[in-house]
């Protein structure tokens, strides 16, 4: 057990979990799955994560009963139990579990996760991106956008908790969309260069209105109105300044933010209907789903295998390892 000298029991970061810890401390939970046992009884599968990793927890029926489900993924909770291992893979049993406000974490950067990667240079390479658009009127408005957003654009993460949910998740997400799109329209010469790309980086420009910059919830405009309409919004409102609102170009950049999660079930507006706003979507939801692959596979076990993931609708499996790029040369 890890104790402090009053005896109280210390927070253990998710990748330094090992079998047979007791823990006494916060996660955040990132999703929450009820379940029955093979002999029919009712237990919550929870996956708890930190700002180190990723871990399954189970809560079994007696705990359930006692303390009931009052959290939901997104939340912050404050566990007590006991960490196992089963087929190889860690989990934590929970004995007693709450919901919990951020504020009574001592130290929320234990809790929030934060991009690998340098946001300042993303979103300089978004920049210079938006200034090789065409029109010059279009890499007007883009430029614009990212000015009047950097601070959010950089820290704020891509979702609440699906995919890239962590500081500075939404500028590596549209970065990686951009360059995706860059790369597929090489192939694609009927595409506009210009209209594919800035939808590209505006595509998710109304998170930084919905999402808290903490990640943990969502704004009442958030709630109430949604992204998709919070951005396109705000582009038709700086085109308008730049006397821009009657651009041929705006109602296509608007219909990609609008369309491109694909499908009305999944929070479209309207389906992608131009060549630019199909290709979008598409590098939208690959990037996304890469990333889910990702992070789920934090918690694989010893053959490979992910648990059970509710966007992918079933087991990641890791695959075989990736060969030296010399030895793919060869």
């Amino acid at each position: 057990m890890n104790t402090s000298d009053s005896g109280s029991v210390l927070p253990i970061c998710v990748k330094d979990l090992k079998a047979g810890d007791t823990i006494l401390q916060y996660f955040l939970l990132k999703s929450k799955d009820l379940r029955k046992t093979r002999s029919g009884e009712n237990y919550l599968d929870l996956a708890l994560c930190d700002a180190t990793g990723t871990i399954s927890a189970k809560i079994w029926s007696d705990a359930m009963r006692k303390w009931g489900q009052d959290f939901n993924p997104g939340d912050c909770v404050k566990v007590e139990g006991r960490v196992e291992f089963y087929r190889d893979r860690g989990q934590i049993i929970i004995d007693k579990i709450r919901a919990a406000d951020l504020s009574e974490v001592p130290d929320i950067e234990v809790l929030i996760r934060s991009s690998e990667r340098d946001p300042d240079c993303l979103f300089e390479e978004l920049k210079e991106i938006a200034r090789s658009l065409e029109p010059s009127d279009l890499a007007a408005l883009v430029g614009t956008v990212l000015e009047r957003t950097e601070s959010a654009f950089k820290s704020y993460p891509a979702a609440k908790m699906v995919h890239h949910a962590y500081k500075g998740g939404l500028v590596e997400h549209v970065l990686a969309v951009t360059r995706k799109v860059e790369t597929v329209m090489q192939l694609e010469n009927k595409v506009n260069r210009g209209i594919a790309l800035a939808g590209a980086i505006l595509h998710d420009i109304g998170k930084v209105l919905e999402l808290n910059a903490s990640g943990q919830g969502r704004t009442l405009q958030g709630r109430l109105i949604g992204h998709v309409v919070l951005g396109v919004t705000l582009i038709r409102d700086i085109a308008a300044e730049q006397g821009n609102d009657g651009a041929t170009w705006l109602p296509e950049i608007e219909h990609i933010v609008l369309s491109h999660h694909g499908e009305l079930q999944f929070g479209a507006a309207v389906r992608p209907m131009t060549r630019e706003a199909m290709m979008v979507h598409f590098m939208d939801n690959l990037d996304a789903k890469l990333k889910i692959i990702d992070e789920a596979l934090e918690s694989a076990d010893a053959d490979g295998f992910a648990p059970y993931n509710r966007w992918l609708e079933g087991r990641p499996f890791s695959g075989s390892p990736v060969l030296p790029k010399e030895v793919n040369d060869e």
